[in-house]
């Protein structure tokens, strides 16, 4: 058998990379980061332990990357919305349905974040080297971007973009916070049209 090419080498880490990072995300959501152990990560990953040190020194190695992976995924939804072609409706639409499927298939990171809050909070995740402040306040100044974009009609917003920002991330952390996963029955629709009737900027039919 040949070897393998240092291409196929270098997808088969970032497979088994992302594998643990998944599994990570799964049981710190589930069980909490401090009740989970590696054997456990490396078990649902389908690897044993000793594989996952050769991505990870440990625990708290994999935590910062599932964190990391989390903000960077939310930031890039933000940005690719922001550089959607159209007005402000399709953008806002477009970040939206991104929202809703990030939710969808990653809400076990908004829960995570959730745990994370009530052992420790920002101090926490300060000293694993995300400032949270810093963190909110590029995604809300990348949402202004979208709010302040013009508009082909002629109605105004029913505020200022800084004041909307705050209304879409209160909206959607609020479901997260009050009814959990329970939220994400209600049809997609309608929880994209009660988000954009909140902004003042009615639904492209």
């Amino acid at each position: 058998m040949s070897p393998r090419s240092k291409e196929a080498s270098a997808k088969m880490r970032a497979a088994s990379r992302a594998a643990l990072l998944e599994a990570a995300r799964h049981l710190f959501s589930e069980q909490g980061f401090f009740n989970t152990k590696v054997v456990e990560i490396a078990d649902r990953a389908g690897m044993s332990p000793g594989n996952l040190y050769l991505y990870f020194a440990g625990k708290d190695e994999l935590l910062q990357a599932v964190l990391a992976d989390g903000f960077a995924a939310l930031a890039a939804s933000l940005q690719a919305a922001a550089e959607h072609p159209g007005t402000r409706r399709r953008k806002l639409m477009h970040l939206i349905e991104a929202y809703l499927a990030f939710e969808r298939e990653r809400g076990d990171f908004t829960r995570l974040l959730m745990s994370l809050f009530g052992h420790g909070g920002a101090p926490l995740l300060q000293q694993l080297g995300f400032d949270l402040q810093q963190i909110g306040a590029g995604y809300h100044q990348r949402l202004i971007q979208i709010l302040a974009h013009p508009e082909e009609e002629t109605a105004a917003p029913a505020a200022e973009p800084e004041v909307l920002a705050m209304f879409f991330f209160a909206f959607f952390n609020g479901l997260s916070i009050t009814y959990g996963e329970d939220w994400l029955s209600i049809p997609a629709e309608v929880i994209r049209d009660g988000a954009m009737r909140l902004l003042g900027v009615g639904p492209d039919r």
